[in-house]
């Protein structure tokens, strides 16, 4: 079970574990099953019944600060608890993904991403105020009420990324270093996954980066790097999927989540997906702790 309490010094802890299989929604995929109880059922049933995880991270609650009607919040929140306790609460803290994997000789290998202790904790002191029931009831709609706060905290981070990606696809160096990059052994993992995201931006320096193309690129760069399974916009779904091919033309072997969107009714094969998954024929993709 991904997340558990267990006994150690006489003291009472919790844990999580990334257990296959591993899926992470994008901000408009969490709406969905909050707001669509047909497809929330299937998505429960089978998460439950195949011992899976949702990756949760701070972008999945942050992006609720920007919700129009207060009850999105509330949907949601009653949507998550019915996962719990099939859950992983990360940080996206790249680099120290990326620390592990640069102490690989090749990119076969993923790894679990790094876990938000501090949301795990919070978590678990939940379980003291809801008689033994873990619930995060409260916690978007905490973040609804702080959204103009997070809303600027976000636009300025969001501001600096642009301006660092800008700066770099302006220098005719990296331009034409970013277009003879090949997906290589050479680079970790995180390395050819972030390169490979911005390489339509970076050999078109006039092409303009979004503020949702910066928050995309963060939904996108981890899990797609140790999940089973993630559903993403329908413009980054055809960016992994032109990175995919580019990696099949070489001799690396990199496994990455299996990515779906809207379109061609990439929902309900996910779902399909999803049902069908067996951890048996998966072994050999699943993400080591």
């Amino acid at each position: 079970m991904p997340i558990d309490f267990f006994e150690a010094n006489d003291e009472l802890h919790i844990r999580q574990s990334f257990d296959s299989p591993t899926i992470y929604l994008d901000h408009w995929a969490i709406r969905l099953f909050s707001d669509n109880l047909q497809l929330q059922n299937r998505f429960v049933d089978a998460l439950k019944i195949k011992g899976g995880t949702l990756l949760l991270s701070p972008f999945s609650f942050t992006e609720f600060s920007g919700a129009e009607d207060r009850r999105h919040c509330h949907d949601t929140e009653q949507f998550l608890d019915r996962v719990i306790p099939n859950i992983f609460f990360t940080d996206f803290a790249i680099d120290k993904t990326f620390n592990r994997e640069a102490k690989e000789t090749n990119n076969v290998k993923r790894f679990w991403p790094s876990a938000d202790l501090f949301s795990l904790k919070k978590l678990a002191d939940t379980r003291y105020n809801n008689s033994g029931v873990l619930s995060i009831t409260g916690w978007l709609s905490m973040i609804h009420d702080n959204r103009t706060k997070l809303i600027k905290q976000e636009k300025k981070r969001v501001s600096q990324m642009q301006e660092a990606f800008n700066n770099l696809r302006h220098d005719t160096e990296f331009v034409k270093k970013a277009k003879n990059a090949q997906p290589s052994n050479q680079r970790t993992r995180t390395f050819n996954i972030l390169g490979e995201l911005m390489r339509g931006f970076n050999l078109d320096p006039s092409s303009i980066i979004k503020d949702n193309d910066i928050i995309d690129l963060l939904h996108t760069i981890s899990p797609l790097n140790s999940c089973d399974f993630i559903l993403l916009d329908g413009p980054w779904e055809e960016r992994v999927k032109k990175m995919n091919l580019r990696i099949s033309k070489t001799s690396m072997v990199m496994h990455l989540a299996k990515c779906f969107s809207r379109r061609n009714d990439g929902v309900n094969v996910f779902l399909s997906e999803l049902e069908s998954f067996d951890k048996n024929c998966n072994k050999e993709t699943i993400a080591f702790p």
